[in-house]
């Protein structure tokens, strides 16, 4: 039961910054956004999913799978619509 927590846990984390993503694509305005916080976040998300494979902890995988696909497409957007 404790790690469809973790599942669960994850998705709301995921879903929660879905909608950051969503409206800087729509909008296409990322100058509040900052390069440097979204490349430490994208480098936490990837040590993360490291961690999650050594120690075979599936909700942290693809927690940092998801959060580090969101936040790579931030720093995408933040680069094509400077």
């Amino acid at each position: 039961m404790i790690r469809y927590l973790g599942y669960f846990a994850g998705l709301l984390t995921v879903s929660s910054f879905l909608p950051q993503v969503v409206r800087a694509l729509r909008t296409r305005r990322t100058r509040d956004l900052s390069l440097e916080g979204l490349s430490l976040l994208v480098t936490a998300s990837t040590l993360w999913v490291v961690y999650g494979t050594i120690t075979t902890d599936w909700p942290v995988i693809l927690t940092n799978l998801g959060m580090g696909a969101l936040n790579g497409a931030l720093v995408v957007t933040k680069l094509r619509y400077r």
